[in-house]
């Protein structure tokens, strides 16, 4: 009986690869090293995901309430006390919400694993015909696509994990299921932890402009400690936004761009109204 990768199998499959695909049925070696890189390679997509979205927010959050404050002419430790309120706050809340928003997705993929394996077990010929034409669509003939899925169907974990892929897009990790969850957990926790501390940071970079800049008391303006703290805000906002282009898959040097378009729209619209309500009084 000739052996299966049945973990090649599934990286074959979400990798679209048709001769890895068949090399893994058919009892050929893949390569391990490249099996053993891919579960960091994902964790790392993940944890650079949450720094740049997460910087993101907290550096635009926190600059636009700088910019307003700067313009209503605010104090310098006014300002600082202000910003650094609001960034806590929000980043506290940005946490929360991943990790809530991380757990709900878990649950709601949790439910689609067991109903879509209640489907397999009660109706096996069904979904094998499913399995077959999704194979097909991948570029296998009939003939191999029957035979992959008649070799894969008696384990039933790879199935149901080829099917959420095909079907959700992601699927429930072994471990996760087999541990109840815990898993599941320390991956929100870890989420939550590191959009916490990337929201903090980024956001307080174009802060360090006021906090070392003393005389606490001395009205904002359009002075060197607020152009000092755009550049800060201009130069940590394009590696952000490269970043994000890079992870989005898309040019990173245009991403940049776009992001300091947004941050030069919202930062001016956050000061021209500071600067108009203090100009009202």
């Amino acid at each position: 009986m000739a052996s299966r990768n049945l973990k090649g199998a599934r990286s074959a499959y979400e990798e679209n690869d048709i001769r890895k695909s068949i090399d893994a049925h058919d009892g050929k070696p893949l390569i391990d090293e490249e099996d053993r890189k891919e579960p960091h390679k994902e964790e790392s997509g993940e944890f650079i995901k949450s720094i740049v979205f997460g910087g993101l927010d907290g550096i635009m959050t926190t600059f636009a309430i700088v910019a307003a404050a700067t313009g209503a002419g605010l104090t310098r430790g006014v300002i600082l006390i202000i910003a650094f309120a609001n960034l806590l706050g929000d980043a506290i809340g940005m946490a929360v919400g991943d990790y809530v928003s991380e757990i709900a997705e878990e649950d709601q993929l949790k439910l689609e694993y067991k109903k879509l394996e209640q489907d397999i077990d009660s109706n096996p010929d069904e979904q094998k015909s499913i399995l077959i034409e999704i194979y097909e669509k991948k570029g296998f003939t009939n003939s191999q696509a029957s035979r992959i899925v008649e070799l894969l169907f008696p384990y039933r974990k790879t199935v149901t994990s080829i099917m959420m892929m095909e079907e959700h897009g992601a699927t429930v990790d072994d471990d996760d299921d087999e541990e109840g969850g815990g898993g599941t957990d320390y991956g929100a926790i870890k989420s939550a932890l590191v959009t916490f501390a990337s929201f903090l940071v980024c956001g307080g970079i174009p802060l360090l402009a006021y906090l070392c800049s003393g005389h606490y008391n001395s009205k904002g303006e359009f002075d060197s400690i607020f152009i000092i703290s755009i550049a800060l805000f201009v130069f940590v906002l394009f590696l952000l936004g490269c970043f994000k282009g890079y992870v989005s898959n898309k040019n990173w040097f245009i991403s940049g761009i776009q992001m300091l378009i947004n941050g030069a729209v919202t930062t001016l619209v956050a000061f021209w109204i500071g600067y108009g309500i203090e100009k009202a009084q």
